[in-house]
């Protein structure tokens, strides 16, 4: 649960970066710990009734999704393995050396689980057919099949101080099914609206469905209006240290996620330097806007945040300082705490600029999409972040 809060976090740090400058109507700049902004009018942004609008199907979509991220496992005692099973077992593999089965390293194992639908044990793929052993096997069962190793799997192991290629050997392994795990999805009620948004003061699953339904719609606001919101504002001043900390980010960003380097990178995308410099830079802009639109507000932000924390660190039965620390470990220690205090920013201005919106009939007319470089890295950036959802 907590990791894909996680992950919805990085999506909503990242997808928000990379956009382009404009021009501002605020002429006064608003420092940030990340450089100065003036910041375009923020109230009174124009959205379209049709595309705001949010049906039934979507708020039962996010119910379902809610209430699936709620479920528990229950342990089964009894019970044959099908299909869609997830099983608990034991196994212990042997070869054939000299003529004797015996065990070899690496072979056994305890208290691991199946999942039968995808036929991975622990998320990992087995060898051809050991998954699918288990399946009609009752709870309680011991059994051994005769399996093979491929010919290319190229694992060695030791037997009585030698090495043998497990290549293409034949192997028994004996299985003691254990136990099954269900899934059990909570029943939506009041009850289950209680214990899990008490922070958000809901109680009742009217008040539950009214809270999904803004909800939805401030997210399709925002994703109406943000961008061009963003290409307004005008920064006036950067924070060096933060520009370098944040070119660091993306250049991880982008070798864990693209599996390349930074130079191979630019060369896809035909990027330049200065190309990337601008990226960087516009994405450090839009970083600093949720910071400015609370400071302009007279929000207390230090202590919105010591609130919301302590709130999410309750909601995840954990601490501060370990919600932080989680941070530190996902986002990497220069840039964790620092990605939290921006979610907890982002969350605050969403209201400001959704409540103000002026709503106007109809759909918004389409215009075809200017080809820039912004555009394009940010549809590689956000196309993972999908992924990541």
């Amino acid at each position: 649960m907590f990791k894909k809060f996680l992950a919805v976090a990085l999506s909503a740090t990242m997808a928000l970066s990379f956009v382009g400058c404009g021009s501002s109507k605020d002429s006064k700049g608003i420092a940030t710990d990340y450089g100065t902004i003036s910041l375009a009018d923020y109230k009174g942004l124009v959205v379209y009734e049709d595309d705001i609008a949010v049906t039934d199907k979507e708020v039962q979509s996010s119910i379902d999704s809610d209430l699936s991220s709620h479920s528990t496992t229950k342990t089964e005692k009894k019970g044959t393995v099908k299909d869609d099973s997830s099983v608990v077992f034991d196994f212990e593999g042997q070869i054939e050396v000299n003529g004797k089965k015996v065990v070899f390293d690496g072979g056994s194992a305890q208290d691991q689980t199946a999942d039968m639908a995808t036929s991975t044990v622990g998320g990992s793929t087995m060898i051809d057919g050991f998954v699918a052993a288990l399946k009609g096997h009752k709870v309680g069962d011991k059994f051994t099949k005769k399996l093979k190793f491929p010919s290319n799997y190229g694992k060695t192991t030791q037997i009585d101080g030698k090495n043998v290629d497990l290549s293409g050997k034949d192997v028994w392994f004996t299985f003691t099914v254990k136990s099954l795990q269900k899934k059990v999805k909570p029943e939506l009620n009041d009850k289950f609206v209680k214990e899990n948004y008490s922070t958000e003061k809901l109680t009742t699953v009217s008040e539950y469905k009214d809270y999904l339904k803004k909800n939805l719609r401030n997210n399709k606001i925002m994703n109406g209006v943000w961008e061009s919101y963003v290409d307004k504002c005008k920064v006036t001043k950067y924070n060096d240290k933060s520009i370098t900390e944040y070119e660091s980010l993306f250049e991880s960003f982008i070798q864990s996620n693209y599996n390349t380097d930074l130079k191979s990178y630019k060369e896809a995308c035909s990027m330049s330097d200065k190309d990337w410099d601008d990226d960087v830079k516009k994405a450090m802009k839009a970083k600093m806007i949720p910071f400015a639109i609370l400071k302009k507000e007279g929000v207390d932000f230090d202590k919105i945040y010591d609130e919301k924390t302590k709130e999410l660190a309750k909601q995840y039965s954990t601490e501060v300082e370990s919600l932080e620390a989680q941070y530190d470990s996902y986002y990497g220690a220069s840039y964790g705490t620092d990605s939290l205090k921006y979610v907890v920013a982002m969350q605050q201005i969403i209201d400001i600029i959704a409540d103000n919106v002026k709503v106007e009939k109809g759909s918004a007319p389409t215009t075809e999409p200017a080809s820039t470089q912004a555009a394009t890295t940010a549809e590689a950036t956000t196309a993972e972040e999908t992924t990541a959802k």
